[in-house]
């Protein structure tokens, strides 16, 4: 067991250190504010303080851990060879800066709980954040900062920490929130579609709309049991979230009462994992919320727990306590939709704590780091690459490699059917 002392035990400082020691290091860790039982303990431990008791290992403590409330703290970010830090600190602490305070902060997505600005959605943008202009946006940096504070336990205690798992996880994620491309929808929706393709001189996709309204194709979306079964046979975990609501700002969305709708999504919950993919204005309305994850619930005859931001979050202040109050365990959010990187600068999933109440949930976050839409940037070539090097630079064996693509990667467009080869290739070689 590693011993921690610390002056003052705080919710804060319980949350990170089990975070970083538990979770991610599968080490067991008790925290103490008694002097006597430090000395007393004859095992692996270290201080956490504005100061030594003695000769220990000791790593400085900043204010952010005992503070309480949301503060508008400045950040200086500083360049390394190894990496970048803040909060430096200064004395003979361990490591240069306050790698706890620094990863809740980064963790807890403290900088969107300030004042920033916002996209037209209402979202914060990856913009705005302290990864990007830092350019860090594509490094898992708490995992980076951990891999540096393992070196120096090991070095002072000659054990060596165990990473529980022994293979990064990659976790594929189907975003549903069309069902059909063409299929089942309203008459204005087709008709605008067509229109749409038209005007755009895109008489391939018009032909097809053509096709599968007089039911001489099927719909180029469905193609649902394929990549399931592809998933499969590499023995990857698939989850797939659908939107199920009669509030939605899509005008092509199909009703949650077309009977082949219903038959597709009890169909496939049947074969894998299936969760929510909730609505935008379900974000902003707790009844809706609960409307929503009630039909899912009475259609698929189970109650999944597991739920994805339908165009992302859009306050991690107002929908998560909404979720935890509605029981949901598991949120596969946590990532910008329009950029490829960690959002949390993590790749372990890690446990949401409310910063307005000073408290831990239940409800577990997953980080996302690619999303369809954030690869659109890149060419096709090049997209492979990109989901190969960030899987590669994951510094620790217990990372989670979350991405997401939807049901428009079933289209027979060149680009997006060499995009799903991508996937699959990068999920067949590692």
């Amino acid at each position: 067991m590693l011993l921690v002392y610390t002056p003052k035990i705080t919710s804060r400082i319980l949350y990170i250190f089990r975070h970083i020691f538990m979770v991610m290091l599968d080490l067991e860790i008790k925290v103490t504010s008694s002097i006597e039982e430090f000395v007393a303990h004859n095992g692996p431990k270290f201080s956490y303080s504005s100061r030594s008791l003695g000769n220990e290992l000791f790593f400085y403590s900043s204010s952010l851990l005992i503070d309480q409330g949301i503060q508008d703290i400045s950040i200086n970010v500083i360049e390394t060879e190894k990496y970048p830090f803040f909060f430096k600190v200064n004395g003979k602490s361990a490591m240069t800066f306050d790698v706890f305070a620094a990863s809740f902060y980064l963790i807890t997505r403290y900088e969107e709980y300030l004042p920033h600005l916002k996209d037209d959605l209402g979202r914060f943008q990856y913009q705005e954040s302290l990864a990007f202009k830092n350019d860090f946006l594509d490094k898992p940096i708490v995992d980076i900062w951990i891999v540096e504070l393992i070196k120096i336990l090991n070095k002072k205690f000659g054990i060596k920490i165990q990473i529980k798992n022994n293979k990064k996880k990659i976790i594929p994620i189907l975003e549903v929130a069309e069902a059909f491309e063409f299929s089942h929808k309203s008459i204005f929706s087709s008709f605008l579609q067509a229109v749409i393709s038209i005007w755009k001189l895109n008489l391939k996709k018009f032909i097809i709309q053509i096709k599968v309204l007089l039911r001489i194709s099927d719909d180029p979306y469905l193609n649902y049991d394929c990549v399931i079964d592809q998933f499969k046979k590499l023995k990857i975990d698939f989850l797939s979230f659908f939107r199920f609501t009669q509030h939605s700002l899509d005008i092509y969305s199909v009703s949650i009462f077309n009977s082949s709708h219903r038959l597709l999504i009890k169909s496939i919950s049947d074969k894998t994992p299936l969760g929510l993919l909730v609505s935008f204005y379900a974000q902003n309305n707790i009844n809706i919320l609960k409307d929503e994850m009630n039909n899912l619930t009475k259609l698929i005859h189970r109650n999944s727990q597991k739920i994805r931001l339908n165009l992302g979050i859009l306050s991690i202040s107002e929908i998560y306590p909404m979720l935890i109050q509605n029981q949901i365990l598991e949120d596969y959010s946590m990532g910008y939709v329009d950029k490829v990187g960690f959002r949390a600068s993590t790749s372990i999933p890690f446990y949401y704590y409310d910063l307005v109440n000073e408290v831990q949930s239940p409800l577990k976050i997953y980080p996302i780091v690619i999303t369809q839409f954030a690869l659109r940037s890149l060419s096709i070539e090049n997209t492979f690459k990109k989901i190969k090097s960030l899987y590669l630079a994951l510094p620790l064996k217990n990372s989670n490699f979350c991405f997401v693509f939807t049901p428009k990667i079933f289209s027979e467009s060149k680009e997006y059917s060499k995009l799903l080869s991508s996937f699959i290739k990068f999920t067949d070689e590692t």
